[in-house]
């Protein structure tokens, strides 16, 4: 909000007649026919102040949300439509045509229909006046970079399918980068509904040397098969863009402005679009100065969210943004549940912070709800996931009150289905997340209500809220529902706020913030304000980041720069050492001089090249000092990861009960990282973090619960960290493509890799195996997996999680 426009709107909101009418106006009181009358011709007078100087737009957004409050209250439409005429806000229009809430003379109510469908999109979706000329100026620019800048739920994915469409040509290839797992199988179910026919790849070892394909990446992946293989993208979509203004210490922000660096150098042309609702100034998110982005802007946001607030006194509040005044409703509200309760709506999503966090609150709330009987849905959810997770996986327990919890802890295909079931069964109401559906994620919610803002800026609560009643389910669905337009958010307070409101809230008095730019390596980043040890690691890392973009010549600059590329860098405090060690070692072992290592396996290679000789600083890899480590690591990749879920389950739960019983008693305490974490080790210096649970205080639900998150924890662990080191012996052939192969996939098997490089689990593939099915499954002629009418009949006889896994990549 601009400061002048802020100051004036405090200053009229002050204003006695204006304030007690809109008051009412915000609170939902009635209004004498005087009233409506002067809020109405106040809403006028802020259209011609915009009219004046269209800088001003919080004049416009002002005057939509009285006449949007005044229409939807009193059922009188005109103003309404009027408005959404001069304004382009064509979706309202229609949707007020096709319901007959505005009465036109026939032929101009033609004449105007005519004309609205002019505004429809690719989706069969009625756009803005604002979102159809930017949307469509973005696909005509034939810019070399350009961005697309849209408030949340504006268009994002039919803009990206028009865009590979339009701008692309058949023999190019386009990498779409998402920042996460969740968002790119979202994205990959997309862009393979959109038949594009082209081959699709989610994977960096799906490639087979395609010249034209559509790869949808997280960052890590576009790099690893840009370096491995030397790919040179013709074309980049990088979803959610303002994350490479993002500081933090997974430096995925880094990754993604090398990939856009490398991909440069090696291709000057290349076409980059961005897409995101949160750049202020695309400017900000270059990496050199030479770069220009032509941004293409949606500045008016149609949804106006109704801002409540429960303090610690439970005092019930409401928010209006414009005039920064928060309005007394409700006094001695019971407790925070029966708020939740009273203010729910058909679909409702509770936002915290922590997965330990969520877990409490969807136990609490749980507790406030009662058992759903006689609901086919849920009892058959109920059903499949006792038998694929575990009859005592806490998320049975609260589906039972039609809540499900959802955190980045819990195993990809279960976060994910139960993610669908969300959508799906309309008896289950109560959402508890936190910010893994921050990002891109899809769901039905009606009202949000916000547990806890630790950690959120003005720019993520602004995401977040987007999330509520996104626009294509406002207008396609059968019956128009205004209020929809109004979502309704609802902070609840902690003690942290027991001095008065959050000051969180009135942040959202604007939807436009500065770019915070925390990014080291784009070219607006400012370092006047750092330490001096700060400004030497940031000129060590953008040292690396150059070093990557030159040709090395001695043998220790390439092993360096490979380091660098793959991250395993960051793993050591003294990277020289590090370097001279390993190539000591490496020529020992390719010499035939350590006899011992072909008896090593995979795990224990790891450990004698990578960690016993050096001074490790990541915490969570250093554990494989510990024999036991290695041997627990080794069982899980040799035999564990190959069993179904349930049964992975079932086998960690009777291992930890063996821990709990051990007479050592730091043998009974269990690594679950920071998450979980109650304890720290004995003598750990290493770490100042409690990282550990003590098994023998642990009931066995607990234990049950506390086996799914770590199995989400050990496949992230070996994705994320132990695969990387596995890479590089096979990269400078220290071990053998089928010892491989064996670690990183769990089979020789070509075709068994081919499925798992196209996103089936191991554990999936061994059923399909045990099923005899594998035969019913091939890649077409655009390698992308497809299967028989043999297939579609097996599938029609497993049970929905597994159905659900399968035609997730099985066409």
């Amino acid at each position: 909000m601009n400061k002048q426009v802020k100051a004036k709107l405090t200053r009229i909101g002050k204003t006695e007649k204006f304030q007690s009418v809109f008051q009412k106006l915000t609170t939902n009181n009635e209004l004498t026919y005087d009233e409506k009358s002067y809020v109405l011709a106040t809403a006028i007078l802020f259209i011609r102040h915009y009219e004046k100087n269209r800088n001003y737009k919080t004049y416009a957004d002002i005057a939509y949300y009285i006449i949007l409050k005044y229409s939807h209250k009193y059922k009188d439409y005109e103003p309404l439509y009027d408005f959404s005429i001069n304004f382009g806000f064509f979706p309202i229009v229609q949707a007020l045509l096709n319901e007959e809430l505005h009465e036109e003379g026939k032929l101009l109510e033609l004449i105007v229909n005519y004309r609205l469908s002019e505004f429809k999109n690719s989706n069969n979706y009625i756009e803005t006046l604002e979102q159809n000329i930017q949307s469509n100026n973005f696909l005509e620019d034939n810019a070399n970079e350009k961005a697309y800048l849209a408030p949340t739920s504006f268009g994002k994915s039919s803009i990206i399918i028009d865009y590979i469409k339009n701008n692309l040509s058949k023999d190019s290839n386009v990498v779409i980068v998402v920042p996460t797992k969740s968002l790119l199988m979202q994205t990959y179910q997309m862009i393979r509904n959109a038949n594009l026919n082209r081959r699709i790849i989610i994977h960096d070892e799906m490639y087979n040397s395609e010249k034209n394909f559509v790869a949808i990446f997280t960052q890590e992946r576009a790099l690893r098969l840009s370096n491995r293989r030397n790919v040179i993208f013709d074309s980049l979509i990088i979803d959610e863009a303002h994350n490479i203004l993002k500081g933090g210490n997974d430096n995925r922000q880094i990754l993604l402005s090398r990939l856009i660096a490398r991909n440069l150098n090696n291709n000057p042309t290349q076409k980059v679009a961005y897409l995101s609702p949160l750049i202020n100034d695309i400017s900000n998110i270059r990496i050199s100065n030479n770069q220009n982005i032509t941004p293409h802007q949606i500045h008016f946001n149609i949804k106006e969210p109704e801002i409540f607030e429960l303090t610690v006194n439970f005092d019930k509040f409401q928010y209006n943004r414009f005039v920064n005044q928060f309005y007394h409703l409700e006094s001695n509200v019971p407790n925070k549940y029966n708020y939740i309760l009273s203010n729910s709506l058909f679909k409702n999503f509770i936002y915290e912070n922590s997965p330990r966090n969520i877990e409490s609150e969807a136990k609490s709330l749980s507790e406030h709800l009662p058992i759903i009987e006689n609901d086919n849905a849920i009892n058959n959810l109920l059903d499949v996931l006792k038998q694929e997770v575990h009859k005592d996986f806490f998320g049975i327990k609260y589906l039972k009150n039609g809540i499900i919890y959802l955190h980045g802890k819990l195993p990809d295909i279960i976060k994910e289905y139960l993610e669908s079931k969300f959508k799906e069964i309309s008896s289950i109401k109560f959402l508890v997340a936190n910010s893994v559906i921050l990002e891109g994620i899809n769901l039905p919610i009606d009202s949000l209500f916000i547990l806890n803002t630790y950690r959120l800026s003005g720019k993520e609560l602004i995401n977040l809220i987007g999330r509520i009643n996104r626009l294509n389910e406002i207008f396609n669905s059968e019956n128009l529902e205004l209020s929809k337009l109004l979502p309704k958010v609802h902070f609840i307070n902690k003690k942290e706020y027991a001095d008065g409101h959050n000051s969180k809230i009135q942040l959202l008095r604007s939807r436009i913030f500065e770019d915070k730019i925390d990014n080291p390596t784009l070219e607006a980043f400012d370092d006047s304000n750092l330490s001096p040890s700060e400004k030497e690691n940031i000129d060590s890392l953008l040292e690396n980041e150059s070093m990557l973009l030159e040709i090395q010549s001695t043998t220790q600059e390439k092993l360096k720069q490979y380091l660098i590329e793959s991250g395993i860098i960051n793993y050591y405090i003294d990277i020289d050492s590090f370097i001279n060690t390993f190539l000591t070692i490496y020529e020992t072992v390719k010499n035939g001089e350590n006899t011992a290592w072909d008896s090593l396996n995979t795990v224990e290679k790891v450990n004698m090249v990578f960690i016993e000789p050096h001074e490790v600083s990541d915490y969570e890899f250093n554990r494989l000092r510990n024999k036991a480590a290695r041997n627990y690591y080794h069982n899980y990749i040799t035999y564990s990861r190959k069993e179904a879920f349930n049964q992975r389950v079932i086998s960690h739960v009777n291992y930890f009960k063996e821990l709990a019983n051990n007479e050592n008693a730091q043998q009974r305490l269990l690594y679950v990282g920071k998450s979980y974490g109650e304890t720290s080790y004995e003598n750990d210096v290493n770490s100042p973090y409690k990282n550990y649970v003590n098994l023998t205080s642990k009931s066995h639900e607990e234990v049950v619960n506390l086996a799914i998150v770590k199995l989400k924890m050990e496949d992230d662990f070996l994705s994320f960290k132990l695969n990387r080191f596995v890479v590089m012996l096979f990269d400078y052939e220290l071990i053998s493509s089928d010892e491989y192969h064996s670690f990183i996939y769990g089979t020789t098997d070509e075709k068994k890799i081919a499925l798992t490089r196209s996103g089936l689990t191991i554990s999936l593939i061994g059923k399909l195996e045990g099923d005899n099915q594998m035969t019913n499954v091939e890649f077409d002629s655009f390698n992308n997996l497809i299967a028989n009418d043999a297939f579609r009949e097996y599938l029609a006889t497993l049970n929905d999680l597994n159905r659900y896994e399968m035609e997730k990549y099985i066409l």
